[in-house]
């Protein structure tokens, strides 16, 4: 059966499939019209209503293999058993920093941003998370953008020794400051990978955020393909309005082709809203595929 052919009969049986758990919870996952396209997509705990476990049963059913929840809540043993019945991954949370000023830009705060990082791979252990999300913070006016770059480096270089012995990777996010983060110092590509180089660990990389990247640079497939190596994860959200793939100028189609060329091996997570509710959405996301 085709996705064209299935994604008929799946928007139909959602919820059916959705109440169960267990071995037919992971079947369904492997069923679903997700589990289809090249890419290993994530999507947020956010996209359905319903408790928790509702909400993963749905994502299970739609065929992904993980889901994402940057700061996950609640009882969390509960929360990895449920997860790992329906065969979902935790793809990616929080790990260290803000977006406040502070952080990695300054040194005096390096410290308890160790201690925050221990204590966040402790949690992703706890969901069996490999990939965590780096902050820097927002810019400072006192020193030297060359001075703060050096801070993020040290930073850095202090937190990637505990992710490499605890097998997990730091996925360090720029974010657009013309829109979304005014002020916030770590924005564009070229800027990450210069940093990534010094900081020089396979268990730090860049979370490559399309839509930020987009408003920030443009420019995205080419980032894309010439720094692959060194990105270990991908949110994805159209542009303008940080919607679904199919709402704004990204041509989701070819972005997708593009990861899929390449050797990237992680999640592609969907941190955008949605315009046409969770099944018109994710249908609008599966035609990106054909």
């Amino acid at each position: 059966m085709n996705r064209r052919t299935f994604l008929a009969s799946c928007a139909a049986g959602v919820g059916s499939v959705a109440l169960t758990g267990g071995a037919q919870g992971q079947q369904a996952s492997r069923k679903g019209p997700f589990a289809d396209v090249p890419l290993k997509m994530s999507l947020p705990i956010g996209w359905f209503k319903g408790s928790t476990d509702e909400r993963l049963e749905q994502i299970a059913a739609w065929g992904f293999p993980a889901y994402e929840w940057l700061n996950p809540e609640g009882d969390l043993d509960a929360l990895r058993s449920k997860a790992d019945s329906l065969g979902l991954e935790l793809s990616c949370i929080v790990g260290v920093g803000a977006i406040r000023p502070g952080q990695m830009m300054d040194p005096k705060r390096h410290d308890a941003m160790v201690k925050q990082f221990r204590e966040r791979v402790e949690l992703a252990h706890k969901l069996g998370c490999k990939r965590l999300i780096g902050l820097t913070g927002n810019e400072r006016r006192d020193v030297s953008r060359e001075e703060q770059t050096e801070y993020v480096i040290r930073c850095l270089k202090r937190v990637a020794p505990i992710a490499e012995d605890e097998n997990v990777t730091i996925v360090v996010e720029a974010l657009n400051p013309l829109v979304d983060h005014r002020g916030y110092f770590l924005t564009r590509t070229d800027q990450t990978m210069e940093i990534l180089k010094e900081v020089d660990s396979p268990n730090v990389k860049m979370c490559f955020d399309i839509y930020h990247q987009q408003i920030t640079e443009g420019n995205v497939i080419r980032n894309i393909s010439r720094n692959i190596d060194r990105i270990g994860h991908f949110h994805v959200a159209d542009n303008p309005g940080r919607k679904e793939p199919g709402t704004g100028e990204l041509n989701y189609t070819n972005i997708f082709k593009a990861i899929a060329k390449t050797d990237y091996d992680g999640f592609v997570a969907m941190e955008c809203g949605q315009t046409r509710g969770p099944e018109g959405s994710l249908k609008a996301v599966l035609e990106c595929f054909d």
